[in-house]
């Protein structure tokens, strides 16, 4: 006597197949977006940056050596270390 499989190995491929088919669609639309030249100057807008605030910024600037304990390293080129 056979022992029965529950499946065959074509049907094994089939559903291999689909998993893989539902898989790459997925990674053909997980949010890739064609930004047209036009439309780029929306997404340039000063409100998007991370500080949109200058006088904010300026004052951040003054205040972080006080709270941090150090000075300099944040213009100017150089390594991570502050030199």
């Amino acid at each position: 006597m056979k022992p029965s499989h529950s499946s065959s190995p074509r049907q094994a491929f089939v559903r291999l197949a689909c998993l893989g088919l539902v898989i790459s669609s997925g990674f053909g639309v997980s949010g890739c977006a064609m930004v047209k030249q036009k439309d780029r100057e929306y997404l340039a807008d000063p409100i998007m940056q991370h500080t949109p605030d200058p006088q904010g910024a300026g004052m951040e600037a003054h205040n972080l050596p006080r709270r941090e304990g150090s000075a300099g390293g944040s213009a100017g080129s150089g390594g991570g270390c502050g030199c």
